[in-house]
C-alpha cells in the first residue's frame, strides 16, 4: 500500500513538472508579444504550432519509440518512425496552417512566390525543431532510465541486506539450543526454580529469534535483552573457570538498529574465548550516549583449536562488515586485535544513533 501510495505520488508530480514546463514554454512567446502592446495572431498560431509539433515528436518517442525500438535495439525500425512522423508532422502543421489563414481570411500565397532556398530554410527549422523534440525525449528517458537503475539497484541490495538479516536469525548454531535444553533438563533434578528460570530465558530468545524482531529496525533495549538471555543460558554450561562480565546501559536513548547485529560478536567471544580445564574470561561493555553506541568484547583465545586464527569464523567478520556496511555506509567503526602477551582477542564496534 506504501509502495502504491510512494507510486501515485510520483506519478502524479511527473505529470504536474511536464505540465508545468509546457504552459511555460508557451506562454513566453506571448509574454514576448504583450511588450509590444499588439499580439500578431498569425506569428503565435505559427510559434504555437511548431511547439505542438516538438510536443508530439517528444512525447511519441518519450512514451513509444524509444522503449520499444531504441532500449530492444530496433535501430531501423526507430529510424523508421520517426522519418513517418517527422513527415507526419509537417502535413499536419501546413494543413493547421492553411486552415488559420482560412479562419483570419488570409489569402494563400501562390506556390511561385517562394524560392527554394525559402523552402530549403523551412524544411530546415522543421528539421532542427524535430531533432530538439527526438533529443529531448532521449535525454529525459536515459536519466529516467538511470535513475530506474538505480532504484532497482537499491531494492535489490535492500533485498539483499533483508535476506542476510534473516540469515543471521538462523546463524545461532542449533546445538546452541540443544545443549540449553540438555542443561535445563539437568536443573530439573537439582534446582527447579533455577531450571524454571531457564526455560523462559530460551523461550523469550526463541520468540525474539522466529517472530520479534521482522521489523528492518528494533530498538536496542530489545537487542540487549536478548543477549542477556543468551549470556544468562550460556553460564549454565560453562565451568567455575570461566568468568564472565556483561556491562549493559539501562538507558539507550531511542537507540535503534537492524536485529541480532551485536550477538555475532558475543557469541563468537564465547566460542572461542573458553579454554577447556583452564582459567578463561570474556568481558563485555556496551555503553550508548545520545550520538553513537561502542561495544567492546574482550576474550581469552583458545589456542587448542589450531594456528589458525578461528576467532574470526562464527557469523564471521565478513559477513557482519557486510550487513555494517548495507546499514551504515562509512559511518561505522569496526575493528579487531590480539594481544600475545594476554592471550585475548578484542572486538571495538562503534554505530552511530540513527534514530537523533
Amino acid at each position: 500500500m506504501g509502495k502504491l501510495s510512494a507510486n501515485n505520488k510520483f506519478f502524479t508530480s511527473a505529470i504536474l513538472t511536464h505540465v508545468g514546463v509546457w504552459l511555460a514554454i508557451i506562454l513566453i512567446p506571448l509574454l514576448v508579444q504583450w511588450r509590444n502592446d499588439e499580439i500578431n495572431v498569425r506569428y503565435m498560431s505559427h510559434v504555437w504550432l511548431m511547439l505542438f509539433g516538438l510536443a508530439v515528436t517528444f512525447y511519441a518517442n518519450y512514451s513509444f519509440a524509444i522503449e520499444t525500438y531504441l532500449y530492444k535495439k530496433k535501430y531501423l525500425y526507430f529510424i523508421l518512425f520517426n522519418i513517418i512522423l517527422f513527415v507526419g508532422v509537417r502535413y499536419i502543421d501546413g494543413w493547421i496552417n492553411c486552415a488559420i489563414d482560412w479562419a483570419l481570411n488570409i489569402p494563400p500565397r501562390p506556390r511561385t512566390q517562394r524560392s527554394l532556398a525559402i523552402k530549403s530554410l523551412f524544411i530546415y527549422n522543421d528539421v532542427i525543431n524535430f531533432t530538439l523534440g527526438v533529443g529531448a525525449s532521449l535525454g529525459l528517458r536515459y536519466i529516467s532510465h538511470v535513475n530506474e537503475i538505480n532504484k532497482d539497484r537499491e531494492r535489490l541490495e535492500h533485498e539483499k541486506l533483508e535476506n542476510e538479516v534473516n540469515l543471521l536469525k538462523y546463524q545461532l548454531q542449533p546445538h546452541f539450543f540443544f545443549n540449553t535444553l540438555n542443561n535445563i533438563y539437568s536443573l530439573i533434578g537439582q534446582s527447579p526454580a533455577n531450571a524454571q528460570k531457564a526455560v523462559h530465558s530460551l523461550s523469550k530468545m526463541m520468540r525474539y529469534v522466529l517472530y520479534d524482531n521482522t521489523a528492518e529496525r528494533i530498538s536496542l533495549s530489545s537487542e540487549l535483552d536478548f543477549i542477556s538471555n543468551f549470556v544468562s543460558l550460556k553460564r549454565l554450561s560453562l565451568g567455575n573457570n570461566v568468568h564472565t562480565e556483561f556491562n549493559i546501559p539501562s538507558e539507550t536513548y531511542g537507540f535503534t538498529l537492524p536485529p541480532l547485529l551485536l550477538i555475532p560478536l558475543v557469541e563468537n567471544a564465547f566460542k572461542h574465548g573458553v579454554i577447556p580445564g583452564e582459567e578463561s574470561s570474556i568481558t563485555c561493555n556496551i555503553t550508548v550516549t545520545r550520538e553513537q553506541l561502542d561495544l567492546v568484547i574482550k576474550n581469552t583465545i583458545n589456542n587448542t583449536e589450531g594456528n589458525e586464527d578461528r576467532s574470526h569464523s562464527g557469523i564471521g567478520l565478513q559477513n557482519l562488515h557486510r550487513l555494517l556496511d548495507l546499514q551504515y555506509g562509512s559511518s561505522y567503526k569496526l575493528s579487531t586485535s590480539v594481544n600475545p602477551e594476554t592471550n585475548t582477542y578484542t572486538a571495538n564496534l562503534s554505530l552511530p544513533n540513527l534514530a537523533k
